[in-house]
């Protein structure tokens, strides 16, 4: 017998609930001051109990009391584990991110904000097709061989009638070794335009002179658009040539283009002649 009369037991767990109570309460009182000492792992699916107390001084009615006051301790902190926030596991999407640790404090408080995720779009899956080109995409042809990589481009993909049209240009020599070329006097490059919905069609128009170039290897040349071809007095569309060469800007009526960069080379001695090509499309117009 423990010599303690039942009052006594029950005085003793209450001041024992109290204890524990005000530990969980007070990180700074040690573990020691407890009868029972209670030990849950942060997965909340370990818990363990050890006795401060000498075998033989506590009554059934007391470890009964104690137990019960564990288990409530325990239930409650696997209550408060399972409320964190808990990143979803590796998926479709990939790993999922610890959302706890991203948290980051606004300027001037204390209270943490978890930044939102990046929204899923249909684009953005596996497989997805492309999405269909805007105004805002900016249209880039290329082409290459084993000397030169051409490349053409505009800052969008439509454009009112009528409105200045930007085409950007250049010419890169990949060659490992310095290299001399031949072409026309006025340089490797020509451009041409053609509507795929309507008569516009301009270009190649090139001097017979032959002269020569010499490039190195990464050596980039930016290419100025310029308008080339020709057109007799007696052409259905002479008044729309004449004015079209006339501007030196770059406009069309509403329609379809297909605006090709073509680079023409030969070996020093005017011979063995090469083309590369580089086409953009853009519409114009509704």
């Amino acid at each position: 017998m423990s010599g303690h009369s039942p009052m006594d037991e029950d005085r003793d767990l209450d001041v024992w609930v109290q204890q524990v109570t005000e530990t969980w309460r007070t990180p700074s009182l040690r573990a020691d001051q407890l009868p029972w000492q209670a030990r849950i792992g942060r997965s909340g699916s370990e818990v363990g109990f050890r006795s401060a107390v000498r075998p033989g001084r506590m009554s059934a009615a007391r470890v009964v009391g104690s137990l019960a006051a564990a288990a409530v301790i325990a239930l409650v902190s696997v209550m408060l584990v399972n409320s964190l926030p808990v990143a979803p596991g590796s998926g479709p999407g990939g790993p999922g991110r610890d959302v706890s640790a991203s948290a980051s404090l606004v300027a001037g408080s204390s209270s943490p904000v978890t930044p939102s995720p990046s929204p899923v779009t249909p684009s953005s899956w596996p497989g997805a097709t492309a999405p269909i080109p805007t105004a805002r995409v900016a249209p880039l042809g290329q082409g290459s061989d084993e000397l030169f990589a051409l490349t053409i481009g505009a800052d969008r993909s439509r454009y009112a009638a009528d409105e200045p049209i930007e085409i950007a240009t250049t010419l890169r020599y990949i060659g490992d070794e310095p290299a001399t070329v031949s072409s026309s006097g006025a340089g490797l490059v020509a451009f041409g335009i053609e509507q795929l919905d309507g008569p516009v069609d301009a270009g190649w128009a090139r001097n017979d002179d032959c002269a020569r170039f010499d490039y190195r290897p990464g050596e980039v040349e930016a290419i100025e658009f310029q308008k080339s071809g020709g057109y007799s007095n007696d052409d259905p569309m002479a008044d729309f040539w004449r004015e079209f060469f006339a501007d030196p800007e770059l406009r069309l009526p509403a329609g379809q283009y297909r605006i090709t960069a073509r680079a023409e080379y030969g070996d020093p001695g005017c011979g063995g002649w090469q083309t590369i090509e580089a086409s953009i499309v853009i519409v114009v117009g509704d």
